[in-house]
């Protein structure tokens, strides 16, 4: 019980560190710092270690072009896609998930496209898509039993070439990922997809509660529709269970 705790506090420190290093960096990372935990996951991860490479090599590819807390806040659409396809719930509920999402990215890519917003549609889109296969790719993970650590040493240049942010951001991301693993490996993956739909909320609440970070306006009106969006489907998700 302590040890399950202790991942559970673990893997939300080093989401808020992982979303401060990206906030200082203004997005500005080479694509590398992206792909490193994916490359840890190589090649016992399988198939679903390169979709998890190629989601986010797309989604750091855009990177610098988005402002932060908009790249940030697309996370929440992992949550959103796990209640579209959970057992448990029905089209009209998918739909009803799908609409909200597709609706406030709409109006994100409308601003942008009206330049009241920084960024590009496209960039947008490649994010979202970037995140989709993220998303499929946690779907069909499973626990990789020997992780390959020579990833790591590629954090090594990053730090020296003074790219602090970007090493700290992919060391943050395989401590996630490993700590999910040991998750799943003590028999308790059943918190797995609720740290799925806390963490992109506490990413993006570090960014709104720290003072020194921005986020623009109609980015946290957007977030907090989905976030409403998705807390609402959780709960038409229970109540057939509470019901019983």
């Amino acid at each position: 019980m302590l040890y399950k705790t202790l991942l559970i506090i673990v893997t939300l420190l080093l989401t808020v560190l992982g979303v401060n290093a990206l906030a200082h960096s203004q997005g500005d990372l080479p694509i590398i710092a992206l792909a490193i935990p994916a490359l840890w996951l190589l090649p016992q991860g399988g198939v679903a270690a390169w979709l998890l490479l190629l989601g986010l090599g797309a989604f750091g590819y855009v990177l610098p072009e988005q402002p932060v807390a908009l790249s940030v806040s697309l996370f929440m659409m992992l949550p959103i896609l796990m209640i579209c396809t959970s057992p448990k719930g029905c089209w009209q509920l998918g739909s009803l998930m799908i609409s909200i999402v597709l609706a406030m990215n709409a109006g994100l890519m409308a601003l942008q496209a009206e330049g009241k917003l920084p960024g590009s549609i496209g960039a947008t889109v490649i994010q979202i898509i970037g995140i989709a296969i993220i998303w499929f790719a946690a779907r069909s993970w499973r626990p990789v039993e020997g992780n390959t650590w020579w990833p790591l040493l590629l954090v090594i240049p990053l730090w020296v070439g003074g790219m602090e942010h970007a090493a700290l951001l992919a060391l943050c991301v395989i401590g996630i990922i490993a700590a999910l693993q040991s998750l799943d490996k003590l028999h308790l993956d059943e918190w797995i997809p609720k740290l799925a739909c806390v963490l992109p909320a506490v990413g993006f609440a570090t960014l709104v509660i720290m003072p020194q970070f921005d986020v623009a306006n109609p980015i946290l009106v957007s977030w907090l529709l989905v976030l409403g969006g998705g807390l609402l489907g959780e709960s038409l998700l229970e109540d057939p269970e509470e019901e019983e």
